[in-house]
């Protein structure tokens, strides 16, 4: 195979799994937001004895850090993807280089038919 076609590869999925975990990550954080929301709420309004309101406190706590996680992994992420990289774009670009790749790598192999050599060996791999 074609050396472009195959970091082509290797990119095209390396940035689907990256949108990918991307939308999963996003999906949680509006969970835990959703959660740390809910229990304000139920703090602001409800009246909890002293054992109540330490089992609502580190329910709390809990639920922030891993907001908090999350907020993090999110941000980093989306730098990398949509600031650092315009991910669609370099997206749909290495999508059409590896097809146009693909064609030329099939006319290249008639042309070499029988000629046995191959990449690796000339470079060393």
């Amino acid at each position: 195979m074609c050396k472009a076609i195959k970091y082509g590869t290797i990119l095209t999925d390396t940035f689907s799994r990256m949108k990918e975990d991307y939308g999963k990550i996003k999906s949680k954080l509006s969970e835990y937001d959703k959660k740390v929301n809910e229990l304000y709420h139920e703090i602001e309004t409800s009246n909890l004895n002293a054992s109540e309101g330490y089992k609502k406190y580190k329910e709390l706590r809990q639920a922030l850090r891993m907001r908090r996680v999350l907020k993090q992994e999110f941000y980093t992420l989306e730098k990398l993807l949509y600031k650092t990289f315009d991910i669609d774009r370099i997206s749909n670009q290495i999508h059409k280089t590896v097809q146009n790749a693909k064609v030329s790598e099939v006319g290249n192999q008639q042309y070499r038919n029988g000629w046995d050599i191959e990449l690796e060996v000339i470079i060393g791999q």
